[in-house]
């Protein structure tokens, strides 16, 4: 038997508490990465959204690129695993094939996509 983390109620709501939001910090090291990709994996197996609706902030371009790579892994594992029948095969099928739709970014990358979405940035007409 493994032993109890001192944060094991923590990770048990990040896995679990699927209808809430909820912001993850942690020191370098301490798995929000492996947390965060359950995490993605159960909303997903659930219905509760698919891949393009799902954002993931990280800091670092490094981390947003081990957090999307970890994510397809985990896809494929939790795609193998499903019956073929299943309506969970179809939805990891499904983000498996959009999976670069996911907003999986930096915070300065997610923002900078929300602004030129949204912003017309056209200079203004002389006078």
């Amino acid at each position: 038997m493994s032993p109890t983390l001192s944060d094991q109620k923590d990770r048990d709501a990040i896995e679990t508490r699927l209808d809430d939001t909820l912001i993850v910090e942690a020191a370098a090291g301490t798995g929000k990465t492996t947390e965060l990709v359950r995490r993605i994996i159960r909303i997903i197996e659930t219905g509760r959204a698919e891949i393009a609706g799902i954002v993931a902030v990280t800091f670092t371009e490094k981390a947003a690129g081990e957090l999307k790579l970890r994510l397809r892994e985990a896809l494929e594992e939790s795609r193998r695993r499903a019956r073929p029948d299943s309506r969970d095969r179809e939805r990891l099928d499904a983000a498996l094939s959009r999976l670069e739709e996911a907003q999986i970014s930096t915070i300065h990358g997610f923002c900078a996509d929300l602004l030129r979405e949204r912003v017309d940035f056209k200079k203004p007409a002389a006078d």
